[in-house]
């Protein structure tokens, strides 16, 4: 029992936690702006692909 208390009481690992907590908000945040550009850049590829198809035939 004395182990566990000193485990819950231990500060040391509290850094990773918040740093992890940090790391997932900031992918969070990126995630909607990345899509976003994303589907823009699939469209422009395909636009892209249809025009030198257009130019083989």
């Amino acid at each position: 029992m004395r182990l566990f208390r000193a485990f819950l009481a231990a500060e040391a690992g509290g850094t990773g936690i918040e740093f992890t907590i940090i790391a997932a908000g900031v992918g969070l945040a990126m995630l909607v702006p990345l899509y976003l550009v994303g589907s823009m850049l699939s469209e422009k590829f395909e636009m892209i692909a249809a025009a030198l198809k257009h130019q083989n035939n």
